[in-house]
């Protein structure tokens, strides 16, 4: 649906992110348009479920069961009163629709429409309309109306201080070797027990370490991981490393290995012939083979469950950046820089995949005598994307 939008969304995503707003994006289609219908998509569906609007699994078929609430449609210095029209028609499996009386006034196909809930009544910004775009950018009246307020948070400053001390201290000896050491020497530091656990590190808040450089020389930054997630249905990650993967030979190695270590985005097949789709009506992210211009089914993830993944994962982060050296041959960090993030807006998170601001990475491989061996499913993102996802991202260099 995105796809046909004539506007891109990372131009808005951050003002929803900054002040955590739900939020979810429509575009008319010139035959919906037409026919002043839309389809109410699965983030639509959620938006005014979690909202208490509106439930559509509990609403009958039939235009005589339609359901109309208030609605506004934001311009550049005002509002516009009017309802939306929510019903589930006989037709087409029940599939849900949703309507703006008034809409055709101030839209065009393809515009992209933003809708939040505010005190139960939906407000739709046109973000196609230079106005109301300039307004909300501009933090005029279009952007007051997400305006809230925050809240300082006792435990930020005492993890920040505690980071801050191991600082003063110098250059910390890795207490594991290799790319897991940045991160278990902090947690270590602050006294952090090693556990796989799923949850927050640090009393509710995450904790993500990296290198900013190698021996005094500066690495190029790389994309952060945001969670791990297999999928829910499909092959599993071993099946599709088995079926797409290729014989390779690894650097510092003789014997080739069936492999499959690749980034997977929206846009474009990757070098395995696998792709990522955002499947909105069905709220699911599929992965893909392309053969020419045919594709296939792979696996699939809901984004229900991506979206709780990132939720309990990331309400609020830390993430360090440390440098190293190495000392009489053993790897020492001084722990440098924190960026702090905190309340995602998990309602982003298929638009942004769909952007290929969020992407995938595989690594799983088996070896020559057939040992199976991964390193996740890595749903990663560009530091310098994370207003478009976090709500007010602060950086501390100490």
């Amino acid at each position: 649906m995105l796809s046909m939008s004539d506007t891109p969304i990372e131009r808005f995503a951050p003002v929803f992110a900054s002040h955590n707003t739900p939020v979810a994006f429509l575009v008319p289609t010139p035959t919906g348009y037409r026919k002043s219908i839309m389809d109410a998509t699965a983030p639509v569906r959620e938006l005014l479920h979690d909202a208490r609007v509106h439930d559509y699994q509990q609403q009958p078929q039939g235009t005589e069961n339609k359901h109309v609430v208030p609605a506004f449609l934001v311009q550049a210095d005002g509002l516009v009163e009017t309802q939306a029209s929510l019903y589930r028609p006989t037709t087409k499996h029940g599939d849900p629709r949703i309507w703006f009386y008034d809409l055709k006034k101030h839209c065009r196909p393809c515009n992209l429409l933003a809708l939040t809930v505010v005190d139960e009544a939906i407000y739709v910004f046109n973000l196609s309309d230079p106005g109301v775009a300039r307004s909300l950018l501009q933090q005029d009246y279009a952007y007051s109306i997400l305006q809230n307020s925050d809240k300082s948070n006792v435990i930020e400053q005492q993890l920040l201080s505690l980071i801050r001390k191991i600082n003063e201290a110098g250059p910390q000896r890795s207490i594991t070797p290799g790319d897991p050491g940045v991160g278990d020497t902090l947690e270590h530091a602050l006294g952090i027990q090693r556990n796989n656990s799923k949850n927050p590190d640090y009393m509710g808040i995450e904790l993500k370490a990296t290198r900013l450089s190698r021996n005094g020389k500066m690495r190029t930054p790389t994309r952060s991981t945001l969670f791990s997630q297999v999928p829910d249905a499909g092959l599993s990650y071993r099946e599709i490393v088995e079926k797409y993967g290729k014989m390779q030979v690894p650097r510092g190695s003789s014997e080739a290995r069936l492999q499959l270590y690749e980034t997977f985005q929206v846009s474009r097949p990757n070098a395995y012939g696998l792709v990522l789709d955002v499947n909105e009506n069905a709220d699911r992210l599929d992965m893909q083979y392309q053969d020419g211009n045919k594709r296939s089914y792979v696996s699939s993830w809901t984004m229900k469950l991506l979206r709780e993944r990132l939720r309990t994962k990331h309400p609020e982060t830390f993430w360090v950046g440390a440098t190293s050296e190495m000392i009489d041959g053993v790897e020492y960090f001084r722990y440098v820089r924190v960026l702090h993030t905190k309340n995602p807006n998990v309602s982003l998170l298929g638009p942004l995949i769909e952007a290929d601001k969020v992407t995938l990475d595989l690594a799983g491989h088996f070896k020559p005598d057939g040992k199976w061996r991964d390193h996740g499913m890595l749903f990663k993102m560009d530091k310098d994307d994370f207003p478009l996802l976090f709500s007010d991202p602060e950086e501390f260099v100490f």
